[in-house]
């Protein structure tokens, strides 16, 4: 058990925040190699009047297994109109002050804060305490979730 943790500790101590070359923002679903970065993935067609960016239609890939932050996670890749928004990845709770942590180290402090998120509008990243997870999202959802972190 030890040398997981110990495992664990020492992959989390290389990790760069910065967004992953895998989320290629912009671009069609087909244009990602989702067989190469997940376990396993699921695709699932939503309703495009459930996302603010979507107008035709609204794609999920839930990829489980894909490695972050020292782990194989559930990573939730969001298509609008045909093209990458934003990507979610599921962390554990214990994982959230180590993660924002990284993410200050790498970004500096966040542009805005509140006890659910820390946002880093720059890198275009935030961390999400009300459901454990990170964000990382396009220039395209720009305006939305910097419109809201900053209410």
């Amino acid at each position: 058990m030890l040398e997981l943790f110990v495992a664990a500790a020492l992959n989390t101590a290389n990790f760069i925040p910065a967004a992953p070359a895998d989320f290629r923002f912009g671009q069609a679903i087909e244009t990602h190699d989702f067989s190469a970065v997940c376990a396993s993935h699921t695709v699932r067609e939503l309703d495009p009047a459930e996302m603010p960016l979507a107008t035709t239609s609204h794609v999920q890939v839930d990829c489980e297994g894909y490695h972050y932050f020292g782990s194989g996670r559930l990573a939730e890749f969001v298509f609008a109109d045909g093209a990458l928004t934003h990507v979610w990845v599921l962390v554990e709770e214990s994982d959230l002050d180590p993660l924002q942590s990284a993410f200050e180290d790498a970004f500096g402090a966040p542009d805005a804060e509140a006890p659910v998120f820390a946002a880093f509008f720059n890198d275009r990243a935030a961390v999400r305490r009300d459901v454990p997870e990170a964000l990382y999202y396009g220039e395209a959802a720009a305006p939305l979730f910097e419109g809201f972190f900053s209410q």
